[in-house]
């Protein structure tokens, strides 16, 4: 395998910069996929209607979504450690105020826009951090990296049930705001913006080519560059076909995987399971997901990123028919392993395509 920097240390500062991307995602998407949990406490306290709550969480995957093209703009003129920052600030007051509502109103704003718009810098930063310290091993470095998004849920389900059950919803919402805060300030110091900052190649780079230059900033760039700007960078990939197919992919997937998400423990709920082993069927689907994001990042490596996603797509899809007019537990538990597992290999690919499509300016 081709070496990631002839004089380097035994110890690749990327596989650091993974472990902060992975506790990233795993606070980011514990808390997330944790919403689920308050739904019922929040109707039974507060009086609201599981489609007001389901709005707030359609709300702040809406806030992310467009954060993260915001966020991408200006990740080429500003760090990405201090976008994330930044992020990891306003994501914490947003869950603390949170916590503090009295209204309707105030819990889509502190929640569905605050949390998410701060939330939105931790996507785009890892995502964008994976592409740029591995040159080889990315499908494998972006698996092991989203699969925080299962183990997060996996500690977060059961835990934020025992909290509400044990104290109530308010104090669960202070609780996962300093803990995540913490974790992330952590995250936050591990963090370097490339491997160029400190003269290392990415991982699987040819040694012998010349060390990349870092990310261009555009407000420093001389006109005279013949690179691109970002701005022709970015017309061209709006023109291209392939950006808004995957774009679209991309939307769906999360419109249709958002409902099992949130909707599962109270499903389960109705069905008969008690609060505490609802919470593990979530808690379940996220460990699965673990699996699924090493294996399908394997597999992305040796067969494709594109293949791998069509295929995890239509495995996540197929399997979510399994929970139609089902009240068995035992068909809770199994859906949550099967279906979990293919959905942990979904999220792992997006960036990887576009990785493959644009390259890692953008």
């Amino acid at each position: 395998m081709l070496a990631h920097n002839a004089s380097s240390p035994r110890l690749f500062y990327g596989w650091i910069v993974l472990m902060a991307c992975f506790l990233t995602t795993m606070m980011a998407s514990g808390t997330m996929m944790a919403f689920g949990v308050f739904i019922n406490p929040l109707v039974d306290d507060m009086g609201w209607s599981h489609s007001a709550l389901s709005f707030t969480y359609a709300l702040s995957s809406i806030v992310s979504g467009v954060g993260v093209l915001v966020m991408g703009s200006y990740m080429h003129v500003y760090s990405l450690r201090l976008l994330f920052v930044i992020g990891v600030v306003i994501n914490g007051i947003g869950l603390y105020m949170t916590s503090q509502v009295t209204s309707l109103e105030g819990f889509y704003f502190w929640y569905g826009f605050v949390a998410a718009l701060g939330r939105s810098s931790f996507f785009i930063s890892t995502a964008t951090l994976i592409t740029r310290w591995f040159e080889q091993r990315r499908g494998m470095a972006m698996g092991l990296t989203m699969s925080g998004n299962g183990i997060g849920p996996f500690i977060f389900s059961p835990l934020v049930t025992w909290l509400i059950v044990r104290w109530d919803w308010q104090t669960a919402f202070v609780a996962i705001s300093f803990s995540m805060t913490a974790v992330l300030v952590l995250a936050y110091l591990l963090m370097r913006n490339h491997p160029h900052d400190l003269g290392l190649k990415p991982y699987g780079a040819d040694p012998s080519a010349a060390a990349p230059p870092p990310p261009v900033n555009p407000s420093r760039a001389q006109s005279s560059t013949a690179e691109p700007s970002v701005g022709t960078l970015w017309s061209r990939v709006l023109r291209h076909q392939g950006f808004w197919t995957l774009s679209l992919i991309n939307f769906f997937c999360c419109v249709c995987h958002s409902i099992p998400l949130v909707h599962t423990v109270g499903f389960a709920q109705s069905a008969g399971l008690s609060a505490f082993a609802a919470s593990w069927v979530l808690a379940v689907m996220g460990l699965t997901s673990v699996v699924g994001r090493i294996f399908w990042g394997f597999f992305a490596d040796r067969h494709g990123a594109r293949i791998t996603l069509m295929m995890t797509l239509l495995m996540q899809g197929a399997f979510m028919l399994w929970l139609v007019g089902t009240q068995d537990p035992v068909v809770f538990f199994l859906y949550a392993i099967v279906w979990g597992f293919g959905y942990g290999g979904v999220g792992t690919q997006y960036g990887v395509v576009a990785r493959e499509l644009y390259g890692t300016r953008l």
